[in-house]
């Protein structure tokens, strides 16, 4: 398999597979491989596979030309591996990656006792004798071949370069000093701290089985960070082969952690088969070098991922909050002889709250909060589409129950199945206080009458999108004068303090029940003083998010 690493200035590099009979490159979008660059034609150039599954470059009669390898192109030319081809200020390196699979297995213990194994802290110091001058010539000549190659990596270091694209250069490195038959680098998962093949490459005409490494000899490497030669005793080394690996053919193994302070990220393994060299301790004090070369950029640019990735988290999080407060009422309809409120404060990482109120033609009033599941611009857009179907049916007067149906179906057409939004919808008629109301799965709203008592309004079905299709009910209720109603979302009863202790329904109940006569404004600002002293400085989690409808007295 064939791939480009694509690499222009300022922008992290990435990497294309050459999958396609034909690739072609240009700045216009109709392109195979688009790029955005204006010193680029249109049809700037093209890559063909040929019948043999090679690859061929050639230019496409562009202004400013394509280049492989520093030479410009004036006729068709076959790429090999290693191959750059410059189209204005972009690079496209030509690598290959082999078919091999990786295994490591387990079953019996491989006897790794008689295994040379060392710490790859003292492989990376100098000894003293290896700076002899009166070393013999070619032990001198190999040290100095050693120091150029670690040289010329950590050089690369100082370029712009992806790790795929160092990987790629680090086994180049390898296979040209230390002329091994197979070769792989093995990294651990950000995710799940697994190891994964990063780069894997087979010498010419060696086939391409799959490489089989035994847990012991991955643990001997990872674990315990040590650096590992393996040589058979043909070699009159007296260190033996473990079975598993002799059985495969092979005469000699290397094998280093990717260890740089103290942390270890992956291994790098190279072998010969029988009949072909076999490995010294000079070679694995060269081959831990330069996995500790590799691990620091690896370990750089992976903080230099979770950074940026964090920025862009941090953008996501401010267009989404953006989003969510702009489809949020400045200010509830005024209503005569009721006092409606809304609020929302948004915690440190934006939820997706969402409350409205929408008036109709006949004088009843729609009220309605939501949250929706996830963080992001993708629950901030899925919002807005829920607020522009709700005044849709709002002005044609919908029933709630009907009404959230309706939302429910329409949303999960724009969702994936892991996204649903918790929805409570009332509609209150100011002439007789009758509120008819739908809880799609969100929490009960709290109702706390005239005479001190608390009434939860319980749920009707489950959050929009999960089931669509299946039918909401409804319920009915009548405010009489001094009633409060409130309605609010997760990040109110979730509030954790310092232990992760929950401020919860009963704390919640609790406080209403005290604030009988009191203003939606001041139980607004009670209760925020009520969870700010249950926090004690613990940041909220979620968005803290209001409705009230409150009768006033007569």
């Amino acid at each position: 398999m064939f791939y480009l690493y694509v690499t222009a200035p300022g922008m992290a590099a990435r990497k294309v597979s050459l999958d396609r009979p034909v690739t072609t490159i240009g700045r216009s979008s109709m392109n195979d491989l688009p790029i955005s660059d204006k010193m680029l034609s249109r049809q700037h150039s093209r890559i063909v596979r040929t019948s043999d599954g090679g690859f061929t470059v050639e230019d496409l009669g562009s202004r400013n030309g394509t280049f492989l390898n520093g030479e410009r192109l004036t006729t068709v030319q076959v790429l090999k591996p290693g191959d750059r081809i410059t189209v204005g200020g972009v690079t496209l390196k030509v690598e290959s990656e082999s078919t091999t699979r990786v295994r490591i297995e387990g079953g019996g213990e491989d006897p790794l006792d008689n295994t040379i194994l060392k710490a790859s802290a003292e492989l990376l110091r100098a000894h003293a004798t290896e700076t002899d001058p009166r070393l013999p010539a070619e032990q001198m000549g190999k040290l100095i071949e050693s120091l150029r190659v670690v040289n010329e990596l950590t050089v690369e270091l100082l370029r712009d370069i992806s790790v795929d694209e160092l990987l790629g250069f680090l086994m180049d490195k390898v296979f040209e000093t230390l002329k091994p038959d197979r070769g792989l680098v093995l990294l651990k998962s950000r995710a799940t701290g697994e190891l994964v093949p990063a780069v894997v490459r087979v010498a010419e005409g060696i086939s391409a089985e799959d490489i089989r490494l035994s847990k012991t000899l991955v643990a001997a490497v990872v674990e315990k960070r040590n650096g590992l030669l393996l040589m058979d005793t043909m070699t009159g080394s007296g260190v033996s082969l473990a079975d598993s690996i002799r059985l495969s053919g092979i005469k000699s193994v290397l094998a280093a952690p990717l260890e740089n302070a103290g942390e270890v990220v992956g291994l790098i393994y190279v072998d010969c088969r029988v009949g072909h060299r076999s490995f010294e301790e000079a070679d694995l004090r060269l081959l831990t070098s330069l996995a500790n070369v590799a691990a620091a950029k690896i370990q750089n640019a992976r903080l230099q991922e979770e950074n940026a990735e964090k920025r862009q988290m941090d953008r996501e999080f401010a267009l989404a909050r953006e989003i969510q407060q702009r489809l949020l009422p400045e200010d509830p309809p005024p209503l005569a002889g009721y006092e409606l409120h809304g609020s929302n404060v948004a915690s440190r990482q934006v939820s997706g709250d969402y409350f409205d109120f929408r008036p109709r033609p006949d004088g009843k009033i729609y009220a309605t909060i939501a949250d929706v599941c996830g963080k992001g611009v993708g629950p901030a857009l899925l919002m807005a589409s829920l607020q522009a179907s709700f005044h849709a049916w709002a002005d044609e007067g919908v029933p709630v129950a009907e009404m959230t149906g309706r939302l429910s179906e329409a949303i999960s057409r724009r969702t994936g199945p892991d996204r649903f939004i918790t929805f409570f919808l009332l509609l209150l008629d100011p002439a007789t206080g009758e509120i008819e109301y739908t809880n799609a799965g969100h929490n009960p709203g709290l109702l706390l009458r005239g005479g001190g008592a608390i009434e939860e309004l319980g749920s009707h079905g489950l959050p929009l999108a999960l089931f669509p299709g299946k039918p909401y009910g409804s319920s009915k209720l009548t405010l009489a004068p001094t009633d409060l109603l409130l309605l609010y979302t997760d990040g109110v009863t979730e509030a954790n303090d310092p232990e992760g202790n929950e401020f919860g329904m009963p704390r919640l109940k609790e406080f209403l029940g005290v604030q009988l006569g009191k203003s939606a404004g001041d139980v607004e600002k009670a209760l925020g003083e009520a969870l700010e002293e249950h926090a004690k400085g613990e940041p909220y989690a979620d968005d803290r998010t209001l409705v009230m409808v409150r009768r006033l007295p007569v």
